[in-house]
């Protein structure tokens, strides 16, 4: 299982939001930039970026700074947020990205998902964020009242290589992932799926991997100390090689 730290943009800054809410956020850090680094010191050669005002506002707001640190973190970055045209996702990709994670694009406009699966098929995953069981849209400030796993098996159909599925309702919280959604997941969803809402200590992502989740995504247990990133990557390492 991959292990992906978060780094969530707004205003330029890095934060966390509370179950998705714009008016529960706190400020981890002043430069994005040095996060990474700190990231990477740590062992990470992964990262989860999201432009939080980019989802808000439907474009890219942040994508300057996205780019500074794909050059200075030198690893596999995947980011998020604001990216409802194929030209957005070329501008990306220019600048060394490594994979987007499409949301509200993808599951309302049929014809830009059509074209990414054309011409970039490898390079995006599609987030799903779950709220009051329907899909959060638009910076999670709409909610469609779809199936979200219908809608997951219908884009693996469709071609789409993997999924972030996030629980709004943990996200932040560190109350433990939504595990028995993910065990309906790994047994219905016969693509990759990255877990992400509530990710709290060692002992959870342990679990994550014993059911097969292919990647794990951890914000706010790092960034309060509650998890260690060089304990947590070396933990993953010890149980890959043991497995293999």
């Amino acid at each position: 299982m991959l292990l992906f730290p978060a780094i969530d943009l707004r205003n330029g800054k890095v934060v966390r939001l509370t179950q998705g809410r714009f008016d529960r956020e706190t400020v981890y850090g002043e430069d994005p930039v040095r996060m990474a680094l700190t990231f990477r010191e740590k062992g990470a050669r992964s990262l989860h970026v999201v432009d939080l005002d980019g989802a808000r506002e439907g474009v890219p707001v942040n994508r300057e700074i996205i780019g500074d640190i794909v050059r200075t973190f030198g690893g596999f970055v995947q980011v998020g947020g604001g990216v409802r045209s194929r030209e957005i996702a070329r501008s990306y990709y220019d600048v060394g990205v490594s994979r987007l994670i499409l949301g509200t694009a993808a599951l309302t406009d049929p014809a830009f998902l059509e074209a990414m699966l054309t011409f970039h098929p490898e390079r995006f995953y599609v987030g799903i964020d779950v709220k009051d069981d329907g899909l959060a849209l638009r910076g999670w400030l709409e909610v469609d009242s779809r199936d979200p796993l219908e809608v997951m098996v219908r884009m693996a159909e469709l071609g789409v290589k993997g999924f972030v599925y996030t629980d709004i309702q943990r996200d932040g919280l560190l109350s433990g992932p939504n595990f028995d959604r993910y065990e309906i997941l790994k047994r219905t969803v016969r693509t990759p799926v990255f877990a992400s809402g509530g990710i709290r200590d060692l002992s959870d992502l342990t679990l994550l991997r014993e059911m097969g989740l292919d990647g794990a995504i951890v914000g706010k247990a790092l960034y309060s100390g509650g998890m260690d990133l060089s304990e947590a990557l070396a933990l993953l390492r010890q149980t890959a090689a043991g497995q293999g």
